[in-house]
């Protein structure tokens, strides 16, 4: 793949942030989605509207799409990993736990990331990410903590941790191969994938009869698939073709913040005061991972 053109840090931090809120916003979505329609179902015709709508986008751009089997199976991986595994069984576990909860748990993404990024993908963590990674996570656990035993299923809490591997293996899978394709393809091609693969669990285990086509279902599955899995899943994609995975990442930590305040506003879900103090300790988590140490050189595709 050619070397991403270099962006400047204002438009990337400007970027991650509207990834992060747009990213957040589809957690009560799914929520208010799951009133009216069957989870599975749901995310199978999410990602294959997405799908559709993105690679005829591309064509119609001009964009190169896959030409083979071979160029095809790198999509279809990814669409496995980050749609059909991640965002399909979270979703089933939304049932269980509140739209604030499941965007903490999807927050331990930079944790489990900066594990494995230095044998993975030869990113070095410097001491300062490595205390921003804390300090965001100790905002994130206060944020957590205060919602033990305010109705979220431990279990699902457990599975969907369990889940992360499967995000942060298609993060490192899609570093490591560097596609050479449009990011609107990559998308399209992913989203695609893990739309077909998902479509047999949910007409084996769900019921077209338990959908309900109400104008709240309507409007959040087009939020989903318009702002979520098209406009959210491109900037993530965006970032991290510009810069190291565990930058990139650690904008995920703003998802509980910005979560539990989406879901207050649009499902009523309780805020508390101490969410407050939790979104101050992560943005100042968030600044030390992306602040540069002076005399060390910026972050590829950075300036």
């Amino acid at each position: 793949m050619a070397l991403a053109q270099p962006v400047s840090t204002a438009r990337y931090t400007l970027l991650a942030l509207a990834f992060s809120l747009l990213w957040a916003s589809g957690f009560p979505a799914i929520k208010l989605a799951l009133r009216d329609s069957p989870p599975l179902l749901l995310m199978a015709s999410r990602f294959l509207v997405a799908g559709a709508v993105l690679l005829a986008a591309a064509r119609l751009r001009g964009a190169r799409l896959p030409a083979d089997l071979a160029a095809w199976r790198p999509l279809v991986v990814l669409g496995l990993l980050n749609n059909a595994i991640y965002l399909g069984v979270t979703s089933v576990l939304l049932v269980h736990v509140s739209a604030g909860m499941g965007a903490v748990l999807a927050s331990t993404n930079p944790l489990v990331l900066a594990l494995v990024a230095p044998w993975a993908l030869g990113e070095r963590l410097t001491r300062r990410q490595g205390v921003g990674l804390v300090v965001s996570y100790a905002g994130v656990a206060w944020v957590m903590w205060s919602r033990v035993g305010g109705g979220d299923d431990p279990r699902a809490m457990a599975v969907w941790l369990g889940c992360i591997g499967f995000l942060v293996a298609g993060t490192v899978l899609f570093k490591r191969w560097q596609p050479t394709l449009d990011l609107v393809v990559v998308n399209g091609g992913q989203a695609l994938a893990g739309g077909l693969l998902l479509v047999p669990p949910a007409l084996g285990l769900e019921s077209l009869a338990d959908v309900r086509p109400t104008p709240a279902l309507l409007g959040a599955q087009a939020w989903l698939t318009v702002a979520v899995s098209i406009g959210a899943m491109l900037l993530w994609l965006w970032l991290l073709r510009h810069g190291d995975a565990t930058r990139a990442s650690a904008w995920w930590f703003l998802n509980p913040v910005l979560g539990v305040a989406l879901g207050a506003l649009v499902l009523g879900e309780p805020m508390r005061a101490r969410d407050f103090l939790g979104a101050a300790v992560v943005g100042a988590g968030i600044w030390l991972v992306q602040r540069e140490a002076r005399g060390r050189p910026p972050a590829p595709g950075v300036r």
